[in-house]
This record gives structure tokens, sequence and C-alpha cells, in this order.
């Protein structure tokens, strides 16, 4: 990976102070956790306890609310023994996470994710869902999704729901009734307003990574084989990443998909 972006939403409406403070305190952060960080200019490098090398970067959005942290690989850190990402990531993830009285963690981007986002502007993000399930009330039923195919378990197992756009207005509607209802092959209903005390985004809600046709081609022809009145969707989604967990949304003219894949191996 050439790097990875880490997104946190400041919860206060001035930023104007910890814009120009928050790289010192990620840099005493990691200092105390044996980070040497002499400075984070241009020129200079954080070094890890194992010898590797990162520059960081910040971006604020133009209303000050989403901070972006940029953690550039400069030692050519690669995938290994399971690990996506290398421990600074996880510690700088727990930063925000640490410090929740100001910040709300929303999610870790490598770079392919972060241009895939660049490239296509997103219709749902992690921050919208927070915000639709903040406001979610108790007593609040989503209409169920349509069932596809329930797969058979055969230590993997695929499902597919679908929902028709004169029932789910937007992409956020179908993907909270999924939300709401689907679980693993069954319908069980959800308390989306337990989300709403997290005090981190939990990418279960939905990773929110923009895929393009040939990426999924294979799950495009199967859907064919289940509906061949299908056409190519308009748009896809990984809403949910998890090596042994995935979730697709798809959207066509007249109705969302969701296709999942889990297992529990």
């Amino acid at each position: 990976m050439k790097y990875w972006r880490i997104n946190s939403f400041y919860k206060f409406i001035s930023a104007k102070w910890v814009q120009s403070t928050i790289l010192d305190e990620i840099k005493r952060y990691l200092w105390r956790r044996e980070y040497l960080c002499p400075d984070f200019d241009k020129t200079q490098t954080i070094t890890s306890p194992d010898n590797r090398a990162y520059k960081l970067k910040k971006v604020w959005n133009e209303d000050g609310s989403i901070f972006s942290l940029f953690i550039e690989n400069t030692s050519h850190w690669n995938c290994s023994h399971g690990l996506s990402e290398p421990q600074i990531v996880k510690l700088i993830q727990d930063y925000f996470k640490l410090n929740r009285a100001i910040w709300y963690y929303l999610e870790t981007l490598n770079d392919i994710e972060d241009t895939k986002i660049s490239r296509t502007h997103r219709k749902i993000a992690p921050l919208e869902i927070k915000n639709h399930i903040d406001l979610w009330k108790r007593n609040q039923i989503p209409p169920k999704p349509d069932i596809l195919e329930i797969g058979t378990y055969d230590y993997q197992q695929t499902d597919i729901y679908y929902g028709l756009k004169t029932q789910f207005k937007s992409f956020l509607d179908f993907w909270t009734s999924c939300l709401y209802w689907v679980s693993s092959g069954e319908f069980e209903s959800t308390d989306l307003s337990i989300y709403a005390s997290q005090d981190s985004y939990d990418l279960k809600n939905g990773s929110c990574i923009p895929m393009n046709i040939n990426e999924l081609e294979e799950i495009i022809k199967e859907l064919r084989t289940k509906d061949n009145t299908l056409s190519n969707p308009s748009t896809i989604y990984l809403m949910r990443k998890d090596w042994n967990d995935k979730m697709y949304v798809l959207e066509y003219d007249d109705r969302f998909i969701m296709h999942h894949w889990h297992t529990a191996e």
C-alpha cells in the first residue's frame, strides 16, 4: 500500500485550535509509544520501533468537521501474517477512539479504496449512515427486503435480497432495512438505536466503497442466473468488507440488490 487515510468527525463547531495542534498531539501520542517523531515537515519522517518510516499529512474538509490523516508508507511496508495495515495505523485509529469526547472515528481507507472514492462521488458514506441511525426511533420498523435466494451452508453461504424502488426511495433506505433485518441467512430485527450510542463508527454499518462492474463481473453474472431481466447495475458499493463477511449492494433502474457472502470458518 502507498498510504492509508484515517477519517474522523470533529464534534464541535470551531476546529481552528485543533487544526493547528492536532499533528503535535498525535506526535506526542506516538512518541510515548516509542516512535521517533522529530517533526512533521515535508523532509522528516516518523520512525517506528521496528525501524519503518512513515510520513503524515493532514487535511480538513471545507466546513472543518471531518479530519483526514494520511499515513504515507515511505518504507514500503507490505501486508503479512494476515495484517492489512501496520501498527502505526492501528495506533492512530485508537487515538481518535480514546479521545471520543471530541472525536468520532469514521473509517480507515487504503490508497486503492481512497482513489475509488475520489473518482466516484459517494452516494452513501459512513457519516451519513451514522446521522441516519442517530435519528432512528426505537419503535421504528423499516420494510423488509425481499428474498431472492437463501443459500445452503456448506462452510460458506451466499444470500441475496432485493428491494424495489417503489418501496425503498434511496440507497440509504434499502441499506438501513438490510442492517435492521438481515443476519446471516435469517430475518432478525435489530434495535438500530443501539448503534447510536457507540463511540466510534462500526464498519459493519457500512464501508461504502464504490466498485466497478469489472470487479464484480462474476457476481453480476450470478444475479442474472436468478433474474435474466437484469441489466448492468448503475452503482455498486462494498458495504461490508470483513474477510468472512462481505456485503455488496447493487443499484439497478428499478431495484436494489444486496449480495451477502459469509462463513463462520
